[in-house]
């Protein structure tokens, strides 16, 4: 599916996860045991001042009051850091198609990097990367087709 839609994919064979790329945000998809389909993104925005923080907050707070999707949140990376989130999840039903899954795969992609956008119009000095796309990993992995 990921490589019929043009992205850069790489399978984490340990979980089953797919981790998508893009210059400012990497996703990590899956389908859960319960049968979710979850698209998370976490933005690469420098969170670490207080003002800035602030402000990403009254923009997440308005994005969750006024759009559907993505679920955007903020909280502590693993070395206690703040970072942005984005979160879309859908139940996987039976019948339900290929096609259906990619479009919410699209759907959920395309909303979260809009949220990306909005948030670096707002505050452009938290855009800290080069245009280039993340290693996705460091392993001499193929990209694989989830």
């Amino acid at each position: 599916m990921f490589e019929a839609l043009g992205l850069r994919s790489q399978l984490e064979a340990e979980d089953g996860t797919v981790v998508v790329p893009f210059t400012n945000m990497a996703f990590i998809c899956q389908i859960n045991d319960g049968g979710i389909f979850s698209v998370h993104g976490l933005w690469r925005g420098d969170l670490s001042e207080p003002a800035d923080l602030a402000e990403i907050s009254n923009l997440v707070q308005h994005h969750n009051a006024t759009a559907l999707m993505p679920k955007v949140y903020i909280s502590a990376n693993p070395e206690g850091a703040p970072q942005l989130h984005t979160e879309a999840n859908t139940i996987v039903m039976a019948g339900m198609t290929d096609d259906q899954l990619s479009e919410y795969l699209q759907a959920s992609l395309s909303l979260s990097m809009r949220v990306a956008t909005v948030l670096e119009e707002a505050l452009p000095h938290l855009v800290t990367w080069q245009d280039e796309l993340p290693d996705v990993s460091d392993q001499d992995e193929t990209e694989k087709d989830a």
